[in-house]
């Protein structure tokens, strides 16, 4: 059975386009905006530290396993579905980043999150730890984790209430009172770039955590882990096939 006359000339006008100019599509005639993210599974040595190397991000969808997990990611891991690349049908102005630590897994079978994000873990990761953004032939150094940590409160601690009656500081007899917050990212509060990183349909990329030097977590387990995410809100344009 022969394609109706108008669905025939469409198919050949969009044959003719994709052959002439190497383009499927001519316009990104859609917009919305839309917050990514993609983790990453660290693991210290038998001596209790973190190795140096690039680590990168955004290079495994979720449905494969990588990014230091031992089981194919989900989108709890996240939530890009290509390999290091944009999409063809996608392009994204980056509005702003930001870099958060979470409980990592415990590795026997049901890989559940476990154990507490410590000070001493976030302010030794953050501070030793390079944010990058890599091309298909340069990388760019963005800052320091810490130039890019959330907008948000600490997720859980403690601390000593001064009574009221009292003059001075507080002693170490009295009882710390536990505190929990959301502990999630604020990407409305975050730092906004003044020029935003500009990725188009098909460029291949990645962002890397770079960590020049081991650093040594004190008080950690070695069979432990911690996952590092870094997430973007960005604005994008697609075609209506998407």
């Amino acid at each position: 059975m022969a394609l109706p006359r108008d669905i025939r000339n469409s198919v050949n006008r969009q044959a003719a386009n994709l052959l002439e100019t190497g383009q499927r599509f001519t316009r990104f005639d859609q917009i919305r905006q839309r917050h990514f993210w993609s983790d990453y599974n660290f693991a210290v040595d038998s001596n209790g530290y973190v190795p140096s190397g690039d680590f990168k991000l955004f290079t495994t969808p979720s449905g494969q396993a990588g990014q230091g997990f031992p089981f194919a990611l989900t989108d709890r891991e996240t939530n890009w579905k290509s390999a290091n690349r944009v999409p063809d049908n996608q392009n994204f102005e980056i509005l702003e980043v930001g870099v958060s630590l979470l409980p990592g897994i415990d590795g026997d079978g049901d890989f559940e999150r476990v154990g507490v994000i410590t000070a001493n873990l976030a302010n030794a990761f953050l501070q030793n730890t390079i944010l990058s953004i890599q091309y298909l032939t340069n990388e760019i150094s963005l800052g320091l984790c810490s130039d890019f940590s959330q907008a948000s409160a600490p997720i859980m601690g403690s601390y000593i209430p001064k009574p009221s009656n009292a003059i001075g500081p507080p002693v170490l007899a009295e009882v710390p009172q536990e505190f929990i917050s959301n502990g999630f990212a604020a990407p409305g509060l975050r730092r906004r770039f003044k020029i935003p990183i500009l990725l188009q349909h098909g460029e291949t990329f990645s962002f890397n955590f770079k960590i020049a030097r081991s650093f040594f977590l004190n008080g950690w387990d070695t069979d432990e882990t911690f996952v590092a995410r870094m997430d973007f809100w960005a604005t994008e344009s697609f075609v209506e096939r998407s």
